[in-house]
């Protein structure tokens, strides 16, 4: 099949997660550093709620997009707020939503949703994402109706604030029967100086 292009989940979001610091909050990237991951997402496994928000700053939430699809709905009725434009491709959305925000609005506390032919299928990482943070998710490509891949921002201790000296792409399998999204590889390379800008 063709493959769609490579896609920004959420280009307001690459953005801020450039601009910050990989120091300043605790990783939720170990998960990638191991060839082989451990399942997390499970047949069956409806939406998670978004967690209690943490700053609740109206001006914040004034900036998070309107839904625009069932999918987007209902990640609104589980208390999240959309960001940036959802990817969508081979009747996949990949759907970035966050529940809160720092204080510069940057999203805290973000996950991808995956959805295939409308039905909830997984998350894109076991954890929930903090912008400015090592295993943010960045970028997604939908490969078919049964694959895709996740590219996630690897930030080291020295890092600067600016960039992350490290990428890992996960290829994931979306199955059919029962409906799940599963990661199937992990590679990471350094970034050269351009692309860590």
């Amino acid at each position: 099949m063709r493959s769609a292009s490579l896609r920004s989940i959420a280009p307001s979001l690459i953005a801020v997660v450039f601009l910050g610091s990989a120091g300043a909050q605790t990783p939720v990237g170990n998960w990638l550093d191991s060839n082989s991951v451990t399942a997390w997402n499970r047949p069956g496994t409806p939406i998670p709620y978004a967690p209690e928000r943490q700053n609740p700053d109206p001006r914040c939430r004034a900036l998070a997009r309107s839904p625009q699809s069932d999918e987007d709905g209902q990640l609104r009725a589980h208390g999240w707020d959309l960001v940036g434009s959802p990817s969508a491709a081979k009747d996949i959305q990949v759907i970035a939503a966050t529940a809160d925000y720092d204080g510069m609005c940057r999203p805290r506390q973000y996950q991808s949703f995956v959805f295939a032919h409308g039905v909830f299928v997984g998350t894109l990482s076991p954890h929930l994402m903090d912008s400015r943070t090592d295993g943010a998710l960045s970028q997604v490509m939908i490969d078919s109706e049964r694959k895709l891949q996740a590219k996630y921002l690897r930030y080291a201790a020295t890092d600067p604030l600016c960039c992350a000296s490290r990428t890992t792409t996960v290829t994931f399998a979306i199955d059919a029967d029962p409906p799940m999204i599963r990661a199937l590889s992990v590679t990471t390379v350094a970034n050269s100086p351009t692309q860590a800008r």
